[in-house]
């Protein structure tokens, strides 16, 4: 399967290139990974027009293009804040987010790899009962909750607005978001890397943004987990990923 990865994109509008015919043609399936908002460079309104011409993206292709959510982006609908807020335009990109939140995911399966913002942990899962069947009434209120998988209880669990697990929340135990605790829109390469959650070895690797780091994309194994991290400082690239061959990475 040949996948288009568009890495934390912050005001950038490198990903455009993803949607030219010839680059359309070569792709199965687009995966956008998160933070659209919150540039050191450009500034708005672009950001914000920026972000609603990423969700007419997803409207046109909504069966090739898959929308993640990251950490920026939910401290808008959510909290804490993180570095670069921008005060000055908060109510404005939470209306543009809360609007068309029907067309994020918090997580996503392509081909045997797992993808999200910065990764999913057994730890976490754990602590929220996420990974658990029960005859108890239906946790966080969702209907059917046995028969759903892992992944779709992750993604059913944000669409109900269930925000708060998914921040920074009480059980991180690093500033840095660099702990087995932490949500899938914080934790960091390290600690993922030690309590990589792979559906009892059913993923092959998760591939995640978040955490600027060179190589790019950088090939992270610990303990037979296997991570890709796609991060850039620049946040201007793009890659085209062939999951038959997890090495295949090439830039856009």
């Amino acid at each position: 399967m040949k996948i288009t990865v568009i890495p934390d994109v912050h005001g950038t509008h490198h990903w455009k290139k993803a949607f030219e015919p010839e680059e359309l043609a070569k792709t199965d399936a687009i995966i956008f990974m998160g933070d659209y908002v919150d540039s050191w460079d450009n500034r708005q309104p672009d950001q914000m027009e920026n972000l609603q011409a990423i969700f007419e993206a997803k409207k046109k292709y909504p069966d090739k293009v898959t929308v993640l959510m990251g950490n920026h982006d939910l401290s808008y609908i959510s909290d804490p804040y993180v570095s670069d807020h921008q005060w000055d335009y908060a109510t404005e990109i939470w209306s543009i987010i809360s609007y068309n939140i029907e067309l994020f995911d918090m997580a996503a399966e392509f081909d045997g790899w797992l993808f999200s913002h910065a990764g999913i942990t057994k730890t976490w899962l754990s602590i929220y009962g996420i990974d658990k069947e029960t005859d108890a009434p239906a946790p966080y209120s969702l209907p059917n909750w046995n028969s759903k998988s892992v992944l779709e209880r992750i993604n059913s669990i944000f669409r109900a607005g269930r925000y708060k697990i998914f921040d920074f929340g009480p059980y991180c135990t690093n500033s840095y978001g660099d702990s087995i605790y932490s949500p899938p829109t914080w934790v960091r390469p390290r600690s993922l890397l030690s309590d990589m959650w792979t559906a009892g070895g059913k993923y092959k690797g998760q591939v995640v943004g978040h955490t600027e780091i060179r190589p790019n994309p950088c090939f992270l194994q610990k303990n037979g987990n296997r991570a890709i991290i796609v991060d850039s400082p620049e946040h201007d690239c793009i890659f085209r990923f062939d999951t038959e061959a997890e090495y295949s990475w090439k830039e856009m």
